[in-house]
């Protein structure tokens, strides 16, 4: 699978260094199960890798990736199908009719 060499950092636009040309070539290339995750350096939007200078990957590694908390209207509905759930799988053992 061939893809188009990126020549500007998708951060800063500045101009790509060689190395980082290839890593980017390199980890867009190498996406599959046999490769490892060891190998993989570049930032990643979406599942792929993003082409970034020396300067900017260096910035990207000193700060962690942040983890968006979830939604709070999808937990709540969560809560409320589980509430619901048990009372009825109550409801229906306590107050059945025996014939």
């Amino acid at each position: 699978m061939s893809h188009s060499c990126p020549r500007a950092c998708a951060c800063c636009g500045a101009p790509l260094e060689p190395v980082q040309q290839f890593r980017f070539l390199f980890e867009t290339d190498a996406d599959g199960p046999t490769t490892l995750p060891e190998l993989r350096h570049l930032p990643r939007a979406n599942g792929r890798p993003v082409p970034v200078c020396a300067t900017c990957q260096a910035r990207a590694a000193a700060a962690p990736p942040r983890q968006r908390p979830a939604p709070a209207a999808r937990t709540g509905v969560r809560a409320a199908v589980g509430v619901l759930s048990v009372a009825v799988i109550v409801n229906f053992f306590l107050f059945r009719q025996s014939s």
